[in-house]
């Protein structure tokens, strides 16, 4: 399971202050007349900023683990068919 982190750690955590430029970026592109490329570059920074949340949110390690063992598998069945062929 994942840990509880305090306030400050999410508040200063790469994905919200990424977040919150975006946010920014949009908020000047509207209060400035409607600019279309800092609006347009501050939608893409909040997009990304979630999907960096949601990519962190996942548990590499159980993945890394997985992909580990698939491997040895592999290397195991490659070595005993080259046994075979011998």
């Amino acid at each position: 399971m994942a840990e509880k982190q305090s306030l400050g750690s999410l508040i200063f955590s790469a994905p919200f202050l990424l977040g919150m430029v975006g946010v920014g970026c949009m908020i000047y592109g509207v209060a400035e007349g409607f600019k279309v490329m800092q609006f347009f570059f501050g939608v893409c920074i909040v997009l990304g900023s979630f999907a960096l949340h949601l990519i962190r949110k996942k548990d590499w390690d159980a993945h890394w683990k997985e992909m580990d063992q698939i491997r040895e598998a592999h290397e195991k069945r490659m070595t005993e068919e080259a046994e075979k062929k011998k």
